[in-house]
């Protein structure tokens, strides 16, 4: 049955965020921002629910408005399109990023459909006749509207004229002093049309220029679509771009205790998009109509059904008994000046088969029933609640069925205005946000499945100016779990992603597994002639590597080789004093000499490097100078010294590359607080310690106007003596003066204590630790609660408790699955196979 023509628009005229209609009422749309109130997070949900009670109780003098939040489409590409603007104009990032972006897009679509976020907005009358205070005034509404339509049935129509809207101006800024805690923003002209429009679009395609264009030049193509009833009570929706379902099911029962209700959060969780409308209406508190004398009424009914069961010997229903329960409830909240209100909340989902939007409707219904909501299907009434729910049509004495009477601070458990947003706006596609308390005992894939709330990051944009709601501009970022737990890979991931960014990386990389892996994965891919982009980029890559049995690596850290005169200098000295602590003012005197010549003759052309220096003292006629130049070259051959000593053959560590990997093998260091009894293969290791130190400083701090970022490895190590702590929180205090980005990955939170350090870090991904959950809690301000303490004992592999740098929280899933090629590079446990030789000789 079509039915288009049942129910005209009734809209004549728009102005920036302002609609006109034709009985003369005017309604502002304000979008508001999503709050902060993480699933984790309780103390924010109530400091929700108590700024929303305020601006709602401020509201009871305009009598209606309305809460729409809507699911609406996600621009995947224009993301990824303002991401590829940051990426390094090298041909080899350029195609490397084309692809992984392009695969992060249909990846996506493939197992999420049509990503989607939801947008809140609040829907205020500055004019209607529920509002207007002078009885005349209300007469002339009436007259108007009378008007209209007989003359609309002659085929005429009254002007509306061009400034219509002047008249509301100041009451708007008065509206907008009510509402101001939620930080509202006017609609454009444009989007309060694409709201208005998109009513009649549900589940359809189709294009927002171009709706906004027809109804800009014709207010009768706001509601130009063919609606027809399918089964007699399925409504669908018709455009030449194709067919959409669309079921709106109200709330028709709510839990007795309203609190902790959080209702939208609830909704937030599931895995397909549902629109959410509420019909608000503050009722009068005099009067036949008043929400007294319904209530008085309603009681009445009850008390006579209640009598007519006694005389017929039985006992009064449970219903009849909570009803009146509640009925007393409204009577003495209203009896001691409490604001009441009554609505009608409607929740709506579509799909393009009957059969898909019944399935949804029952998923829906049984995740509310898990928080005692009761959902009708509303056959009957579907035609209803759709024109119903049109933006500024509001409550009136008719609407009687699916109203709900609370009061403000019991409609505010509903937790409006919030989401589970976690990550950047604009960024690489990094995984979901896992609403599940319960674990996924491991099948990452079902709780990636579960989800459809994407998050994307950029950890380059933490130390960024004009970005709204940010709460640090720390650029720090750590992660942070056992090992197992995903914490590596996720490591290595967010290293490669920002790699490919105008930015400078350097990977300190303990095990010395990375330049085998990625060289190994790079040679097989080249050998099946596939990704050709992706072995480009990992033979783009500096790789420099500390073991002490590869030739190529000498002289790699020698100071006079990669360093100028002051910096390398300093270094030297304080590499040479590790080995020599006791060293004398006279072989000091004769030290800094021998190096302000060897730099000299650096200057001057000549190769030179540390063993040059070690000669010259060796040759000195100063016994005591002459034995310590013997000791340094002796302790420089064939041992662990020869990567920072040698005579300048090698180019030394390249700080100008864009990509360096240093991996460090066989470095022995002391123990933490060990002083006196430090052996020589541990102060040799301090040695080898400095020098990458210093490198790491002169890396970040080398030039303030470029990006670098800094990742390293199993940090814990680095912390384990206090030279190497010292090395640890230099580095971090480059920070964002900088333009330095310190990447650290670890096994356990307590290494990212900073005692008197203030630098500490803005961002966190908390994989499980089971030796210290609560510290994590703790770490990522969450309170320590059993919900809490669940969520992140529940986390299964690839799960984790990501804090952004807007101070938003909650447990994800890395999504691993996006380009199975590149993951290949984070394997890090090898096993031989059958055809590999074994050293047992089998």
């Amino acid at each position: 049955m079509r039915v288009t023509k049942l129910k005209e628009n009734t809209i004549i005229a728009f102005h920036e965020n302002l609609m006109l209609k034709k009985d003369g009422s005017v309604f502002a749309i304000y979008r508001i921002p999503s709050m902060v109130a993480n699933t984790m997070a309780m103390e924010g949900k109530e400091a929700v629910k108590e700024l929303t009670t305020s601006v709602f109780a401020n509201l009871s003098k305009y009598a209606d408005f309305e809460i729409n939040d809507i699911p609406m489409p996600r621009d995947l590409i224009g993301i990824m399109e303002k991401l590829f603007e940051r990426v390094d104009n090298n041909p080899i990032y350029v195609e490397l990023a084309n692809v992984i972006l392009n695969k992060m897009i249909s990846g996506i679509y493939e197992t999420t459909g049509e990503p989607f976020e939801y947008q809140h907005y609040l829907i205020v009358p500055l004019k209607s006749i529920h509002i207007s205070t002078d009885v005349v005034e209300v007469i002339r509404q009436s007259y108007r509207y009378t008007k209209d339509v007989v003359m609309q049935g002659l085929g005429l129509q009254e002007e509306v004229a061009d400034d219509w809207y002047k008249n509301y101006e100041e009451q708007r800024l008065v509206l907008e002093e009510d509402i101001g805690l939620l930080n509202p923003r006017r609609t454009s002209v444009e989007e309060t049309i694409l709201l208005n429009r998109i009513q009649y679009l549900r589940g359809l395609l189709y294009h927002r220029e171009n709706e906004i264009l027809n109804v800009q030049s014709a207010l009768e193509n706001l509601d130009d679509v063919n609606i027809e009833l399918e089964q007699v009570n399925v409504i669908k929706l018709t455009t030449p771009e194709g067919s959409a379902y669309v079921g709106l099911y109200p709330i028709d029962t709510l839990p007795r205790n309203l609190s902790y209700f959080h209702l939208m959060e609830k909704i937030h969780q599931l895995n397909f998009p549902v629109e959410s409308k509420v019909k608000v209406h503050f009722p009068r508190t005099k009067g036949y109509f008043s929400l007294t004398g319904l209530t008085s009424r309603a009681k009445d009914k009850i008390r006579n059904a209640v009598n007519e069961n006694e005389e017929e010997g039985d006992k009064p229903k449970k219903k009849q008994v909570v009803d009146h329960f509640l009925l007393e409830d409204i009577e003495d909240r209203l009896d001691s000046g409490e604001v009441m209100l009554t609505y009608l909340h409607t929740l709506i989902v579509t799909s393009d088969t009957i059969e898909g939007l019944q399935e949804k409707r029952s998923l829906l219904q049984a995740t509310l029933k898990q928080i005692g909501v009761g959902l009708l299907n509303a056959s009957p009434d579907q035609l209803y609640l759709f024109f119903k729910n049109r933006i500024g049509d509001v409550l009136d004495y008719s609407d009687r069925n699916f109203i709900q009477k609370v009061s403000v601070e019991g409609f505010s458990e509903n937790l409006f205005f919030v989401s589970q947003k976690v990550g950047n706006d604009v960024g690489f596609y990094l995984g979901k946000v896992d609403h599940q308390i319960e674990s996924w005992f491991g099948d990452y894939k079902k709780a990636l499945a579960s989800s459809s709330n994407l998050i994307f990051a950029d950890i380059l944009e933490a130390n960024k100016q004009g970005i709204d709601g940010k709460t640090t501009d720390n650029p720090h970022i750590a992660v942070t779990g056992d090992t197992g737990s995903g914490k590596s890979f996720l490591l290595k991931l967010l290293f490669l992603y920002h790699s490919l960014l105008r930015t400078k990386s350097f990977y300190m990389d303990p095990k010395d597994e990375i330049r085998g892996q990625f060289l190994s994965v790079a040679d097989k891919l080249e050998q099946e002639g596939n990704y050709p982009e992706l072995v480009a980029y990992i033979r783009s890559f500096n790789f420099v590597s500390l073991d002490v049995q590869d030739k190529e690596n000498r002289g790699m850290l020698d100071p006079i080789v990669f360093l100028d005169r002051s910096e390398g200098k300093s270094l030297a000295e304080t590499m040479l004093r590790t080995i020599k602590p006791n060293m004398t003012d006279k072989q000091e005197t004769e030290l800094l000499n021998a190096l302000t010549t060897i730099y000299d003759e650096k200057e001057a052309g000549e190769q030179r490097g540390m063993l040059h220096v070690f000669e010259r003292l060796a040759q000195s006629d100063i016994e005591s100078v002459a034995d310590m130049g013997s000791l340094f070259l002796t302790k420089s051959k064939d041992s662990v010294l020869n990567v920072a000593f040698s005579y300048g053959e090698k180019r030394g560590i390249d700080l100008s590359a864009k990509i360096t990997v240093l991996g460090i093998k066989n470095l022995v260091l002391p123990s933490e607080g060990a002083k006196l009894d430090i052996t020589p293969s541990e102060r040799e290791g301090l040695v080898i310690l400095y020098a990458i130190g210093y490198f790491c400083q002169k890396f970040g701090s080398d030039d303030h106007t470029e990006e670098t970022l800094t990742v390293m490895d199993e940090v814990w190590q680095l912390k384990s003596t206090s030279a190497g702590n010292k090395i640890y929180d230099s580095i971090k205090r480059l920070g964002r003066s900088q333009n330095n980005f310190l990447l650290v990955g670890t096994q356990s939170v307590a290494d990212l204590d900073m005692g008197g350090d203030e630098t500490g870090f803005g961002t966190v991904f908390a994989f499980y630790e089971e030796k210290n959950p609560d510290m994590a809690l703790e770490l990522l301000k969450i309170p320590i609660t059993e919900e809490t303490q669940q969520r992140y004992s529940n986390m299964t592999k690839g799960q984790c408790i990501y804090l952004d740098p807007f101070g938003r929280k909650e447990r994800i899933t890395v999504d691993g699955t996006i380009f199975p090629e590149m993951v290949e590079l984070f394997d890090t446990v090898k096993v031989k196979n059958k055809e590999e030789a074994v050293s047992w000789g089998g």
